[in-house]
């Protein structure tokens, strides 16, 4: 049974963090550093149900042109119990210019500084989101205002009769994207 919420949790934040990551690029006004191979891996932990959860999540762009970018969403949930992968693969428009996530409701935006470790502080426009279909789910997307690329996104929810309690902070831990490298 608790592998199963497990699974259920993984998937439930792969889904978030690919909306998350469509949203990026089908809200972008400028794209100067869309390359082919350019990439963001992300890292967080937490613990459900005492279980620890480790997620790895890489976002990366296979292909693009005037109007699309093919993006590559690829996530890893590891367990105590094993791990899951998930992907998919899609193309984005590049021409919308919304701040909608699937599933979400935008509740608020404003700017603040935020500090990743390797990268430094950053001035990021943040969106916070709540689910449609679980009220007392929040995520909250830090998205850096020179770059215009996430560079973290936070995951939170109430316990329900379907979900345990939970928070996660996916931070970006590499990328090859001028500005987001260790160090810049």
């Amino acid at each position: 049974m608790e592998s199963k919420k497990l699974i259920l949790i993984g998937v439930v934040i792969a889904i978030v963090v690919i909306g998350a990551g469509y949203w990026y690029f089908t809200t972008s006004q400028k794209l100067p550093w869309l390359f082919k191979g350019a990439y963001a891996k992300y890292y967080g932990e937490t613990t459900v149900l005492f279980i620890p959860v480790k997620l790895n999540v890489r976002l990366e762009v296979l292909d693009f042109n005037s109007t699309h970018a093919k993006l590559l969403m690829y996530a890893k949930l590891e367990t105590p119990f094993g791990s899951h992968e998930y992907q998919d693969v899609g193309w984005s428009d590049l021409t919308k210019k919304t701040y909608k996530i699937e599933g979400a409701i935008l509740k608020k935006s404003y700017e603040q500084e935020v500090y990743l470790e390797g990268i430094g502080v950053r001035k990021c426009n943040v969106y916070e989101y709540q689910s449609k279909t679980e009220p007392k789910s929040l995520m909250i997307m830090y998205v850096d205002k020179e770059v215009v690329w996430p560079i973290k996104i936070k995951y939170t929810t109430e316990a329900t009769k379907m979900m345990p309690s939970m928070s996660l902070d996916l931070n970006l831990v590499e990328s090859n994207i001028p500005g987001l490298k260790k160090g810049k």
